[in-house]
């Protein structure tokens, strides 16, 4: 976070997430599944992308600044650009470690019998 908080001005492409205020009984509810989807699209195309709300710490300067009417709300900053590292593939716990049936702890036996290496073979 340090290094994107030195650097965000070098970040090739930032998106600033707004919505309208009191648009929803729960804000965000709709801007935040879109933001996951922006993310997972880049990296569908080799970029790097992050939820970023450090700067959300100094939100008025940045509404100014961008000229953000005050009906919209800055939900986060999404910066975007080719990673200096190589992306590997996404790794996911199998679902039997992470889904419990009624209490946390207790096994789910649809889960139990669920592959170790998850279904993506049969996606690719």
């Amino acid at each position: 976070m340090r290094d994107l908080a030195h650097n965000l001005g070098t970040v090739p492409a930032v998106i600033v997430v707004t919505g309208l205020r009191g648009r929803h009984s729960t804000p965000g509810g709709s801007i935040f599944p879109a933001v996951q989807n922006l993310t997972l699209a880049a990296r569908a195309l080799g970029l790097g992308s992050s939820i970023f709300n450090f700067p959300l710490g100094r939100v008025d300067e940045l509404v100014e600044m961008l000229g953000i009417p005050q009906n919209n709300q800055v939900y986060c900053l999404l910066p975007i650009g080719y990673p200096t590292g190589r992306q590997g593939p996404v790794r996911r716990k199998p679902v039997r470690e992470v889904v419990y049936w009624e209490r946390f702890g207790e096994e789910w036996e649809f889960a139990a019998k669920q592959p170790e290496q998850g279904w993506q073979e049969h996606w690719i």
